[in-house]
């Protein structure tokens, strides 16, 4: 490789979205700027609009020529920036700035500005799965009909937001479940089942630290369908220690199967919710891997509990 090359400086394009979390980003550039001056890199940035922004992010990395493209925001930044970046030559990066962090959490991305742009500019990376589904959607960690799907609903329509706005909405819920019927073809074999929730678990956990798939992997060639049925509204409660404790497994009205390629029949009709995104109500979902289909900076060690407080706020 030519002296020139080695020498060059890493671009990166950094996709904000200025509204996930409600976080204030004014300051984002400021402190990129100045992180890109003290590691030399050239920068970009592309911030979201809500409308046609897989156009100009594609039209961003065609102009830039980015090494690296990093997601600044929640999952739902996250999902958008992996659609454009999947199965290309380019690395993604994580900035969490949203309400939840998912797939940050999963990944043990730091919840601080300076501990992720560290992460950035350094090396290490893994190659994960995604899951495709219906052929249009794409889900990095977990997409679920039923409970989870409605409070999210309950959720986007209150002006209270976060943990607080979440657990109120998750105990309506609760008082408001019913089980529902449910037909999934997983790998060719059969299961009909009645249930509060499925879930479609390519990660072990929701951006909340609960725990539904603790014996998952977000690059193992699989993913996992995971039933909730508790016998009981009194069962819903008694499952939330075992969310939080990686027990949840343990729980006899928890049934898991891992697979390949599934067709869920929502028999229902209750909303499917993609990555903490609400897509609607499907009856016939479609779900197939793809394994190790993008690239995405990691930190060099385990990061502390995710669930951990921290003085060094942004």
């Amino acid at each position: 490789m030519p002296k020139n090359q080695l020498n060059k400086p890493q671009r990166i394009l950094f996709v904000i979205n200025p509204i996930s979390g409600d976080i204030d980003k004014n300051y984002l550039r400021e402190r990129i700027t100045t992180f890109s001056e003290e590691r030399h890199f050239a920068f970009e940035i592309q911030y979201t609009r809500g409308k046609h922004d897989d156009e100009l992010i594609t039209e961003s990395i065609q102009k830039f020529a980015p090494d690296k493209v990093v997601s600044v925001g929640g999952d739902g930044t996250c999902n958008l920036v992996s659609r454009i970046l999947i199965n290309k030559k380019i690395t993604m990066g994580i900035i969490p700035l949203g309400s939840a962090n998912g797939l940050a959490k999963e990944l043990n991305i730091p919840q601080t500005l300076s501990e992720a742009l560290e992460i950035i500019v350094a090396d290490k990376k893994k190659a994960i799965d995604t899951v495709k589904i219906n052929n249009q959607h794409l889900s990095l960690h977990l997409a679920d009909v039923g409970i989870n799907a409605q409070v999210i609903k309950r959720f986007e329509r209150d002006h209270i937001r976060g943990f607080a706005g979440y657990a109120k909405h998750f105990i309506q819920e609760l008082f408001a479940a019913k089980p529902l019927k449910f037909k999934v073809i997983l790998d060719g074999r059969k299961i009909t089942k009645k249930a509060y929730m499925v879930v479609i678990a390519n990660a072990t956990k929701y951006g909340t630290g609960a725990i539904i798939n603790p014996r998952g992997s977000i690059s193992d060639g699989q993913f996992e369908i995971i039933f909730v049925r508790p016998y009981s509204i009194g069962h819903l409660f008694q499952m939330i220690i075992p969310f939080f404790t990686h027990k949840i497994h343990e729980l006899d009205y928890i049934e898991s199967y891992s697979g390949k390629k599934a067709t869920i029949y929502n028999y229902g009709e209750k909303e499917l919710q993609i990555d903490g995104e609400l897509i609607g109500r499907l009856k016939k979902i479609n779900v197939e891997i793809n394994p190790q289909a993008l690239e995405i900076l990691i930190p060099e060690r385990p990061n502390k509990p995710f669930f951990s407080l921290s003085t060094d706020e942004y």
